[in-house]
C-alpha cells in the first residue's frame, strides 16, 4: 500500500514540476527588443561633392508584433538632397508602417550629396519608434553612421592672413585645381564675407552682386585663382571667418559641391590709420569728381613714438595730377607719393600716447577715361596706399619697425553713350512712302539707337521709349552682332531694348551696340503744315558692374524736322 503512495505521489510531484516549467515559459514576456534588428548601410568614405546612398535596414526577430511603427532618417548636416528636381539642405524624412510581423524584414534607401573638406566627418542618423505585442509601452531604437571625406575632386585652398588691425587693408586669395582625369563645367564659387568686411578690389570681375563668380569649366589639371582686396573692421580678439563654397550644376540646380574656410584674429594696434574720400570709406566717384581725401592717425599705445612720417601713394592713371592740392605735403611726382613728416607735422618727432589728428589732400579725377589698350583691365578706380610709422622703435619692442598701413580704392562709375536718330532712308529698310510727308499717305522711318561704352561693363541695360498718338509700329527690327530685338507693346505702345550686358569697350575697340526699328506715320488734315512728334523721350537704365550703382540716362523725343538725313524736310503737305 505504501509502495503505491509513494509511486502516486511521485507522478504528482512530475506532474506539478511540468505545470510549472510551462507556466513559466508560456508567461514569460515573448518581446526582447533587443531582437529588434536596426541599422544605416553606406559608405564610410567619399569624396566631397558624391552622391551616396544609404540603406536603412530593419527587421523583426521577436515572437511579437510590432505596431503603430514610424521611422525617422536624418541626412547629415551639409548634404545636399534632391528632391522634386530642387534642391534642399538639413533635411529629414520620415515613413510609418502598420506592423511587422515576426520573421518579417524591410529596408528604405536614401541618397544625398555629401560636402565637405578633406578630413570632415558627415554623420547619418535615424530613428525608429513601435510598439510590440498588447504592451502599453513605447519602444525606440536609433542608428547612425560616420562618413569620412577622404577626397575632393576641385581642391580649395583658401589663404588669408592669420592676424590683422581693424581698419587695415586685407586681402584673401583662393586657388583652386582639379584634382582628377575628368573636366568639369557649369561651376560657381560663392564667398559669404565675415561682418566688418568691406570689399573694395578684385582681381577678376565678379558675375553676382560681389560675392560670386562663374566658372564655365576647369579642365583636368586646370585650375585658377582669385584675390579680393578690402577692409576688415572688428574688435580686438575677434575671429573673423571667410569661407567659400563650390557649388556644381545638378538636375538645373546648384549643388554645394565643396567648401573651405580661413579665420583672421583681429588684434589691437598700437596704431591707427583710417581712411576716407569725401567724408566715406566706400565712395563711388564720376568722372570729373574731385577727391577729398581725409586720413586720421592715432597712438593706441602706452609709449611714445619718434620720427613719424605718413607715406601716401597714388595709383590709377585716371587721376588728374595737375590739381593736386598736398595740403602741406611733400609730392614726388616721379613715384606719385605724398610725404608728411615731423618737419611738417610737429607732433610726429614725438608722438605720444593718445595723440590723434588727421591730414587732408585733394585731387581731381579726369573727365573721361584714359585711352587703353584692348584686352587690359576693364574695371575702372584709383587708389591710395598709407603707411604710418617709424623706425625708431621703443625699448623691448619686438620688431625692427612699429608702422600701420591701410589702402583705399575708389571706384569709378561708367558712364555710357546713348545716341538716338531717326532716317528716312535706312541702309537695311530703305525708304517707302513720300516726304515730305502727305495727308492720307503712309510714310515709313527707321529709328535707331546706337550704345558705346569707355568703361565698366553695364548689366541690366533698357532702352525705353514711346511712340506718340498716330505713329504706328511697322513690325521690322534689326541688331548687330546677334543681340536681343527692340520689342513693341500693342497696351502701352512703349517699345523696350532689352540688353544682359553691355560690355566694356562697346564701340571703342568693338562695334557700336546697335539697335533699329521701323516705325509709320500717317497725317491727317489738322497736321498738314506742321511737323510732327516721331519718338518721345527715351531712357536708359543699368547698373555699373563695378560700383553697383544705377546709371540713367534720359533723351529727348525726334519729331519730322530732325531726321538725321532728310533734316527741315518733316512739315506735312
Amino acid at each position: 500500500m505504501s509502495h503505491k503512495i509513494l509511486k502516486y505521489l511521485v507522478l504528482l510531484a512530475l506532474i506539478l514540476l511540468i505545470v510549472a516549467i510551462s507556466s513559466f515559459w508560456f508567461n514569460t514576456p515573448s518581446f526582447k527588443e533587443g531582437n529588434v534588428v536596426f541599422e544605416i548601410k553606406g559608405p564610410t568614405q567619399a569624396t566631397s561633392g558624391e552622391e551616396v546612398v544609404y540603406t536603412l535596414k530593419y527587421a523583426n526577430d521577436t515572437r511579437s508584433v510590432l505596431h503603430d511603427i514610424d521611422f525617422v532618417f536624418f541626412y547629415p548636416e551639409g548634404a545636399a538632397v534632391l528632391i522634386d528636381g530642387k534642391i534642399i539642405e538639413d533635411y529629414s524624412k520620415d515613413f510609418t508602417l502598420e506592423q511587422l510581423v515576426p520573421g518579417e524584414k524591410g529596408e528604405k534607401q536614401f541618397s544625398a550629396f555629401l560636402i565637405g573638406e578633406k578630413g570632415s566627418i558627415r554623420v547619418a542618423k535615424a530613428n525608429f519608434s513601435f510598439k510590440a505585442g498588447s504592451l502599453n509601452s513605447n519602444f525606440e531604437k536609433n542608428a547612425s553612421l560616420s562618413t569620412t571625406i577622404v577626397n575632393a575632386p576641385i581642391v580649395l585652398t583658401l589663404v588669408a592672413p592669420p592676424n590683422a588691425v581693424p581698419g587695415a587693408g586685407i586681402e584673401y586669395i583662393l586657388d583652386y585645381r582639379n584634382t582628377t582625369d575628368e573636366s568639369f563645367s557649369d561651376l560657381i564659387l560663392e564667398f559669404d564675407y565675415p561682418d566688418g568686411f568691406i570689399p573694395r578690389e578684385f582681381s577678376s570681375q565678379p558675375d553676382g552682386k560681389n560675392n560670386s563668380w562663374n566658372i564655365k569649366s576647369i579642365k583636368k589639371g586646370g585650375g585658377g585663382r582669385i584675390s579680393i582686396g578690402g577692409v576688415l573692421n572688428g574688435k580686438e580678439g575677434e575671429s573673423k571667418i571667410i569661407s567659400v563654397t563650390l557649388k556644381r550644376k545638378i538636375s538645373d540646380e546648384y549643388v554645394d559641391y565643396q567648401k573651405a574656410s580661413v579665420a583672421t584674429m583681429i588684434l589691437n594696434s598700437v596704431l591707427g590709420l583710417e581712411l576716407s574720400v569725401n567724408n566715406t570709406p566706400d565712395y563711388s566717384a564720376s568722372l570729373g569728381d574731385r577727391l577729398n581725401y581725409t586720413i586720421r592717425y592715432s597712438n593706441n599705445s602706452n609709449v611714445n613714438f619718434f620720427g613719424m612720417s605718413l607715406i601716401v601713394k597714388l595709383e590709377g592713371d585716371t587721376f588728374d595730377f595737375s590739381s593736386l592740392d598736398t595740403k602741406g605735403g611733400s609730392f614726388d611726382d616721379s613715384n606719385k607719393t605724398l610725404t608728411w613728416n615731423p618737419s611738417v607735422i610737429s607732433n610726429f618727432g614725438n608722438f605720444t600716447p593718445g595723440t590723434s589728428g588727421k591730414i587732408n589732400f585733394s585731387l581731381p579725377i579726369k573727365s573721361s577715361f584714359p585711352s587703353a589698350i584692348p584686352g587690359s583691365s576693364q574695371d575702372k578706380f584709383v587708389k591710395i596706399s598709407a603707411r604710418f610709422g617709424t623706425p625708431n622703435v621703443p625699448t623691448g619692442y619686438d620688431d625692427n619697425e612699429a608702422y600701420v598701413s591701410s589702402s583705399l580704392v575708389t571706384r569709378i562709375t561708367t558712364q555710357p553713350a546713348l545716341n538716338q536718330s531717326v532716317y528716312y532712308d535706312d541702309s537695311n529698310f530703305g525708304s517707302s512712302g513720300p516726304l515730305p510727308m502727305r495727308v492720307g499717305e503712309e510714310t515709313f522711318f527707321t529709328v535707331h539707337w546706337q550704345l558705346t561704352n569707355p568703361g565698366n561693363d553695364v548689366e541690366n541695360v533698357k532702352i525705353i521709349t514711346k511712340l506718340p498718338s498716330g505713329v504706328e509700329w511697322a513690325d521690322m527690327t534689326w541688331t548687330n552682332n546677334d543681340l536681343p530685338f527692340p520689342v513693341f507693346n500693342p497696351n502701352s505702345f512703349q517699345v523696350t531694348w532689352s540688353l544682359p550686358k553691355l560690355s566694356y569697350g562697346a564701340g571703342i575697340f568693338t562695334d557700336k551696340y546697335e539697335g533699329r526699328f521701323r516705325i509709320k506715320f500717317k497725317p491727317t488734315i489738322q497736321q498738314k503744315g506742321n511737323a510732327v512728334q516721331l519718338l518721345d523721350s527715351v531712357q536708359f537704365t543699368g547698373v555699373d558692374s563695378f560700383t553697383k550703382q544705377e546709371i540713367i540716362i534720359n533723351r529727348n523725343g525726334i519729331s519730322s524736322n530732325d531726321l538725321a538725313d532728310r533734316s527741315r524736310e518733316g512739315t506735312v503737305q
